[in-house]
């Protein structure tokens, strides 16, 4: 299954804070030649649910009690 939400991560403001990836992989409006992912295989600007709020929630709540 994939993960949503990663980390905790380092943060400068904030010390340590979790990701949270609610689109899939190189999926933008835009195809910035200089993104760090590399080429945008996947170029729209279409709103629509990318991922099912359930299972973000989920995988939230664990990270949150596994890192409180």
């Amino acid at each position: 299954m994939k993960r949503h939400v990663f980390g905790p991560v380092p943060s400068r403001r904030l010390g340590r804070s979790l990701g949270v990836d609610l689109v899939p992989f190189k999926t933008c409006s835009y195809d910035c030649i200089y993104c760090q992912l590399g080429r945008t295989t996947s170029k729209t600007v279409e709103r629509k649910p990318w991922v099912d709020l359930d299972v973000v929630l989920d995988q939230l709540k664990e990270k949150l009690n596994t890192h409180p």
